[in-house]
């Protein structure tokens, strides 16, 4: 019995309801087209949703575990060069805009002590905060997370709700190639908002139009019954 629902369950699934519909393309529909529509969807069901200012869906956020942090020279940091700054090795996964900031919904320590996530801006007058400007803050630069006033720190755990979810689960399986990650991963999109997704793929993609139906078993027998236009 499936657990949970992953990209390669939701593109299959669509493939089989767009063959039953007949549908006549120039090109055949391929599953990485079906996958970028399916980030791209699901992207508009979770800002929609968030934006409302509701506590994020637990099934909507990743975890990436380890980001590994290197010290970089001030002059690519915002803050004075008196104060030591690090960097993640790596760009991290681009998460989706909520009300005008970034997705992260954690930015701390491996064994779980949160550090204060800024605006880039903001980070750049900490050290003169009367209270608290000795305290570890995080900002996003460039794709890169920056840290300062920690010098023993090394890794990064990040949590957020991000545009691509496949990007973070290969990042925690750096050893799996990425159809091995579409494919094993769990997709985070609750089960109750696959029939939404899957509907406004088929009509606003492919024009065609299907029954409510439901999400109840995640395989490839939904109860669909495509009308298209000749």
């Amino acid at each position: 019995m499936i657990q949970f629902v992953t990209l390669n369950t939701i593109t299959t699934d669509l493939l089989n309801i767009i063959r039953g519909a007949e549908v006549t393309q120039s090109e055949p529909i391929s599953k990485r087209q079906l996958e970028a529509w399916v980030h791209e969807y699901r992207a508009k069901l979770l800002k929609q949703d968030l934006d409302k200012g509701k506590m994020p869906n637990p099934d909507y956020i990743q975890q990436i575990q380890a980001l590994e942090l290197e010290e970089v020279d001030e002059s690519e940091g915002s803050i004075p060069s008196d104060i030591k700054t690090f960097r993640t090795k790596i760009q991290v996964p681009k998460t989706l805009d909520l009300n005008f900031k970034p997705g992260f919904m954690y930015v701390g320590t491996v064994d779980g002590r949160e550090i204060q996530f800024v605006p880039e801006s903001r980070s750049r007058w900490q050290k003169y905060n009367k209270y608290t400007g000795s305290d570890p803050v995080a900002y996003l630069k460039n794709g890169y997370i920056y840290t300062i006033n920690d010098k023993y720190l090394r890794y990064l755990t990040v949590r957020g709700v991000f545009e691509v979810p496949p990007e973070v689960s290969h990042l925690n399986n750096p050893n799996e190639t990425i159809t091995d990650v579409t494919e094993n991963s769990p997709y985070p999109i609750p089960i109750n908002m696959l029939p939404t997704l899957k509907e406004m793929i088929l009509k606003g993609e492919l024009n065609i139009e299907t029954r409510a139906f439901s999400d109840n078993k995640t395989d490839a027998n939904d109860a669909v019954s495509p009308n298209y236009g000749k």
